[in-house]
C-alpha cells in the first residue's frame, strides 16, 4: 500500500487521546491488507499439492463474507490465523523460501477453515490430507478454547461444528461448541485457553512458526510455559495489572481490548520480566510471569503498544532510516537500529505515564521507595531514547504526527523530570530490563 493512499493520521498512536480512533483505524488497515495477502497469492508461487486447498479455502472465506460482511476481518483478527499470512509475505519476493510459503499457506487455509467451522460457516464439509513432506500442524482457536495436534500423516475433516481427525483406523471426533480433551493416536485435543477478560486469552500452547527466533541478546526464543505456576495463577496476575492499565490510563487499556488477544505464557521468574512480540503476529504477546503487579502491568503495556506500533509498521515505514545506521542505545545493552529505539521509547512513554496517574491518584505503591525509583529510571531513560529517535529519524508524510507525538510528550515528561528529580542522576539499567517491586 503506498503512503500516498493512506487515509491514516498518527497523532495519538503512542496514548490515546479523547477516543481510540487511531488505533481503530490502524487495527482496519492492517486486517484489510491481512485479508489481500491472503488472497493475492500467486499462482505460481503455490505448490500443485496446495492448490485446490487453496482455491477452496479462498471460496469458503469469500462466500462467509457474502453471507456476513467483516467475517474475514473478525477471522483475522486472531494472530491465530493471520501470522501465517504475514509469514508467508515475508517469502513472496524473487529469492523467498518457496518450502516455509507454501507450509504456511497450507497452515492458514485450515486455520481459516476452523474458524469457519467453529462459525458454522462452511458451505460444505472439507477434508484435508497430510502434507507431502509430513509436517506436523497444531490447530489453535481461542475462541473455541481448542487446541488439536493431528497425527502425522492424519486426515483433517472440517463441517460446520465439528472437526474429524483419521489416522489409519482411528478416528477423533470434536465438537467444537464443547471440545472434549483426549489423547489418542489420531490426534491430541486440549483445552488450552484461559480468560483474562472477553476476547483476551492466556495459554502455554502457540502456533506461531516464528516463536524461537530471537532478537534479545538475554532470550533463547519463546517456548510456552507455565512455569510450574496454575494457569488461575496467570490469570489472576494479568487481571490486576489489566485492573491497573484500566483505572489509570482507562483509553488505553480499552485500546488492548481491540488489538491484544493472546498472552503465550513463557515460564516464571521472581527476579525480573522478559517478554516479547513479533511484528508478523500482531494480536500475540509473550510474558513471563512475576509476583508484582506493577511489573506485570510494566510488561502488558510495553508488549502491547509494540503490538500497535508493529501493525503501523505493516501499512507505513514510519521514516527513511529505519534500519541504519546503528546506534548505541539508550535502551538497550546492544547496538540498535533506529526502529529498535523507535519500539522501545513507543512503549515506556505510556509506561512512565501510567507511573505518572498512579502517583497523582496517589496510589498505595507511589509511597513505595522502589516504585518510586523506578519510575525515576523509566522517565530518565525514556527521554534518552526519545533524544536519540528526535535527533536522527527522516519522518515519512505518514510518519511525521507520530514523531511530533513523540516529542510532545518527551517535553511533557521533561516538565515532569525537572519537577520531581531536578538534575539528580538516577542509576539504573536497561529501559527492557523489568525488575520487580519489592
Amino acid at each position: 500500500m503506498a503512503a500516498a493512499a493512506l487515509d491514516l493520521t498518527l497523532r495519538d498512536l503512542t496514548e490515546p487521546v479523547g477516543d481510540t480512533s487511531a488505533a481503530r483505524k490502524v487495527l482496519g488497515l492492517f486486517l484489510a491488507k491481512t485479508a489481500r495477502v491472503f488472497r493475492s497469492v500467486p499462482v505460481a508461487a503455490v505448490a500443485p499439492h496446495n492448490r485446490a486447498l487453496y482455491q477452496r479455502t479462498l471460496g469458503e472465506l469469500t462466500a462467509a463474507d457474502a453471507a456476513r460482511s467483516g467475517a474475514a476481518l473478525a477471522l483475522f483478527r486472531l494472530p491465530t490465523v493471520s501470522a501465517f499470512a504475514h509469514c508467508m509475505a515475508g517469502q513472496l519476493h524473487a529469492g523467498g523460501d518457496g518450502l516455509a510459503l507454501n507450509r504456511w499457506l497450507r497452515a492458514l487455509c485450515e486455520q481459516v477453515l476452523l474458524e469457519l467451522a467453529i462459525a458454522g460457516r462452511l458451505t460444505a464439509p472439507l477434508d484435508v490430507g497430510p502434507s507431502p513432506a509430513g509436517d506436523e500442524r497444531l490447530l489453535c482457536s481461542p475462541v473455541a478454547n481448542l487446541a488439536v495436534r493431528p497425527a502425522v500423516g492424519a486426515t483433517v475433516g472440517y463441517a460446520n461444528g465439528r472437526v474429524t481427525v483419521q489416522a489409519g483406523d482411528r478416528v477423533v471426533r470434536v465438537l467444537l461448541a464443547s471440545p472434549q480433551a483426549c489423547d489418542s493416536e489420531a490426534a491430541q485435543v486440549t483445552r488450552p485457553y484461559h480468560e483474562i477478560v472477553p476476547g483476551f486469552w492466556v495459554t502455554d500452547t502457540d502456533n506461531n512458526p516464528l516463536a524461537m527466533f530471537e532478537a534479545h541478546p538475554d532470550k533463547q526464543g519463546n517456548r510456552p510455559d507455565w512455569g510450574s505456576k496454575d494457569p488461575s495463577e496467570w490469570v489472576l496476575a494479568l487481571r490486576l495489572a489489566l485492573a491497573l492499565v484500566d483505572a489509570h490510563l482507562p483509553l488505553l487499556g480499552e485500546e488492548m481490548r481491540l488489538i491484544a488477544r493472546v498472552v503465550v505464557a513463557v515460564g516464571w521468574d521472581p527476579e525480573r520480566h522478559l517478554s516479547a512480540s513479533y511484528k508478523e503476529v500482531i494480536g500475540t504477546l509473550y510474558m513471563t510471569l512475576h509476583p508484582q503487579p506493577m511489573t506485570m502491568a510494566e510488561a502488558l503495556v510495553h508488549e502491547y503498544q509494540h503490538n500497535k506500533l508493529n501493525a503501523a509498521f505493516h501499512l507505513d515505514p514510519l521514516l527513511h532510516n529505519a534500519w541504519s545506521p546503528l546506534y548505541a542505545s539508550p535502551v538497550r545493552p546492544d547496538p540498535r537500529p533506529l526502529h529498535g529505539v523507535i519500539l522501545a521509547v513507543h512503549a515506556f512513554q505510556p509506561v512512565a505515564r501510567l507511573y505518572e496517574a498512579m502517583a497523582l491518584a496517589g496510589h498505595a505503591l507511589a509511597a513505595n521507595a522502589a516504585w518510586l525509583s523506578r519510575f525515576a529510571r523509566i522517565v530518565q531513560l525514556d527521554r534518552a531514547g526519545a533524544a536519540t529517535v528526535l535527533a536522527h529519524a527522516q519522518p515519512t508524510a505518514v510518519g511525521k504526527p507520530f514523531f511530533d507525538e513523540m516529542r510532545r510528550l518527551d517535553d511533557h515528561l521533561a516538565k515532569l523530570e525537572a519537577a520531581r528529580w531536578g538534575t539528580a542522576a538516577v542509576a539504573g539499567a536497561h529501559l527492557d530490563e523489568l525488575a520487580g517491586h519489592d
